[in-house]
């Protein structure tokens, strides 16, 4: 079980100078890589990419690789492009009434500045790669870090949901025996206002009650809804919960209760179903933020 929430930095030495990535994520239906390095790096964005893909599955993650003290990478003037610019500006800047050629101007022109050496990326390579790896071993245990600490929860969870399955079932049963005495009396209720008091056989008013009260039998959504609950102690007890299928857990789940909820006739069986649903909705918040 891991957090699609997580942070993590290394600091890789250099010959010369240091490398420093970070990598932070948050919550996603994909995987979604925003990468940001120096345009010299750029060679090496296929290899990073695909060691990412390897350690995650979804989540948003902003990665930064940045080369620091690195002598290639200071920034070096084109001093051919400024020798050239500033004769051909002096020569023609007084017919053009051109004022004097300032800095600002100047970095303007593309290729002011003078590339890398092209090279960079294959020299640093090697270091680059492993500190990918270690960033994604420092990252990958900082999200099962986080997603230790929900563990509380979903067992609190978990064990709320049981207790109030527990008295779904009790109030079930009880209303189980309650309603054909109960739909008995409407119906003959019904007989009476339309004066027809008598004109149906009493086994017929009997079985029309039972099954009036059968159709708000809910003793096989409990069923299911044990089966479900099972289903999220076995995969707690694993370490195998995943934000996709706790979605769908949450889902079935869900409809078990939405069915409990409409043949309930017990004010406590209801009060029961609403509190599951709170709960159930905490859980898929929680849920939300599993690989």
């Amino acid at each position: 079980m891991r957090s699609m929430t997580a942070y993590a930095e290394v600091i890789q030495p250099l010959e010369q100078g240091q490398l420093r990535l970070t990598l932070r994520s948050v919550n996603h239906k994909s995987l979604e890589l925003s990468a940001r390095m120096h345009p010299a790096l750029y060679p090496m964005e296929n290899a990073i990419r695909a060691l990412v893909r390897e350690a995650a599955h979804r989540g948003k993650l902003d990665l930064v690789i940045d080369v620091q003290d690195e002598p290639s990478l200071e920034p070096k003037i084109n001093r051919a492009l400024l020798r050239s610019v500033a004769k051909t500006w002096q020569e023609d800047a007084e017919w053009l009434g051109l004022p004097p050629l300032s800095a600002e101007a100047f970095f303007r022109f593309p290729g002011a500045w003078v590339p890398p050496a092209s090279d960079l990326a294959e020299r640093l390579e090697a270091s680059v790669l492993t500190a990918m790896s270690g960033l994604l071993q420092a990252w990958n245990a900082s999200r099962q870090k986080e997603a230790e600490r929900l563990q509380p929860f979903f067992r609190l969870a978990l064990d709320r949901l049981r207790v109030l399955r527990d008295t779904i079932h009790v109030e079930a049963e009880a209303q189980a025996q309650e309603l054909p005495a109960q739909y008995r009396q409407r119906l003959e209720q019904v007989l009476k206002d339309a004066q027809l008091s008598g004109q149906l056989p009493e086994e017929r008013v009997v079985a029309e009650a039972g099954v009036l009260a059968e159709r708000q039998d809910v003793r096989e959504e409990l069923v299911r809804l044990t089966a479900h609950l099972d289903d999220f102690e076995e995969r707690f007890k694993k370490d195998s919960l995943t934000g996709k299928s706790l979605d769908i857990w949450s889902q079935e789940l869900l409809r078990e209760l939405n069915t409990c909820g409409s043949k309930c006739k017990r004010l406590a069986m209801t009060r029961a179903v609403m509190e599951a649903k709170g709960v159930l909705d905490q859980i898929r918040e929680q849920g939300a933020n599993l690989e």
